[in-house]
């Protein structure tokens, strides 16, 4: 065989090396989507499996747990005196737990006289203490000025019964703190109160370096 020959063979061999790239490309696409067809998360409505929810409809906190409260949206956590054991939600009996679901939720905390709840939660972490929920911390979306997440945790607690005055004596303080800082993290907050059979707080923190600003709202049970 001659090299023109050899030549012309390999010339052939290698025309089809990106034909059969872009084939193996697509059966692959081509079975993931038969995949997420098949799986609950393309659902319109999912059902919660019964490793997803506990045995009174509260939110568990393992990974197929929370990979179906971001799905359906929403999180919710009893705060009375029966509520179930942190065990059964997933939890360790003592310690936190923290988890950033992919989308913000909506969070729904059950006090032991109402609900309270607080939406676009990008980030929360369950505190349990002997086998109990002590505490859920929710960090909430906001554009990264202090103002805008002030506006926000007035909008929040003011429902929540903190006063004008209460609020007024936040926004000072965080203006002056700002104005003291010189550049280091500092933060300010809402004393803790009662709302619905729960105690509620807020505070923001700012850290002006990384130019972030952090909405925090702290939900314990009374």
């Amino acid at each position: 065989m001659s090299t023109a020959d050899r030549r012309r063979i390999r010339r052939r061999i290698l025309s089809w090396v990106p034909i059969t790239v872009v084939a193996v490309i697509c059966a692959g696409f081509v079975v993931a989507a038969n995949v997420m067809q098949d799986s609950w998360w393309s659902a319109p409505e999912p059902t919660a499996a019964a490793d997803q929810r506990s045995a009174k409809g509260m939110s568990v906190f393992t990974g197929t747990g929370i990979d179906y409260l971001t799905r359906d949206g929403y999180m919710k956590v009893e705060l009375r005196d029966a509520s179930e054991s942190a065990r059964s939600l997933g939890l360790d009996s003592d310690g936190s737990r923290t988890f950033e679901p992919i989308v913000p939720i909506n969070a729904i905390m059950l006090g032991a006289d109402g609900v309270i709840d607080l939406d676009l939660v990008r980030s929360v972490t369950v505190v349990s203490e002997d086998d109990r929920v002590a505490a859920v911390e929710l960090l909430t979306d906001n554009d990264g000025a202090w103002t805008a997440a002030y506006a926000e945790v007035a909008d929040v607690t003011s429902e929540w019964g903190f006063t004008p005055d209460d609020l007024d004596a936040l926004r000072d303080d965080l203006t002056a703190r700002s104005r003291s800082a010189d550049g280091m993290p500092y933060r300010a907050a809402l004393a803790e109160r009662e709302y619905h059979g729960a105690r509620v707080s807020a505070e923001i923190a700012v850290d002006p370096a990384a130019s972030q600003v952090t909405a925090r709202f702290v939900v314990k049970p009374r």
